[in-house]
């Protein structure tokens, strides 16, 4: 492949890790609103749905930040990303609440989002540094 060729494969990458990052980092933020809404209505009996929420938005922070600079472990994180967003999207289904119905299709989309992108290969860095060696 010659420099050119992978410059625009790069570039196709990069915005498609755009629209990555914003969906993450959506379900970053809704995942945060939910946690301090329980926290704010003292809702003691929701505690698994709490630690869900709060895992869930921690790993979409972190896969965000890996996958806006295209890290070699960006693909890895975003395959846990979608496990723990499957599961909080699960458990937030379980209660009938708007809030929790919003947050559970939010998780359920970035989860799929995450599996998606998990499933398109090395990162583009690591491929080029491959490349070099070859």
């Amino acid at each position: 492949m010659d420099n050119n060729n992978m410059n625009h494969e790069m570039d196709n990458a990069h915005f498609m890790n755009e629209d990555f990052v914003l969906t993450v980092q959506d379900c970053e933020a809704v995942c945060e609103h939910m946690t301090h809404h329980l926290m704010r209505m003292q809702m003691g009996d929701r505690v698994a749905q709490a630690m869900l929420l709060r895992e869930c938005a921690d790993i979409c922070g972190l896969t965000a930040k890996f996958a806006a600079r295209d890290a070699i472990y960006a693909r890895n994180t975003a395959a846990l990303c979608a496990d723990i967003c499957q599961a909080c999207g699960t458990e937030c289904l379980s209660y009938p609440d708007e809030m929790s119905q919003h947050c559970a299709m939010v998780c359920l989309n970035c989860a799929r989002h995450c599996r998606a992108f998990a499933a398109m290969g090395m990162p583009r860095r690591r491929r080029q540094r491959e490349m070099e060696h070859e």
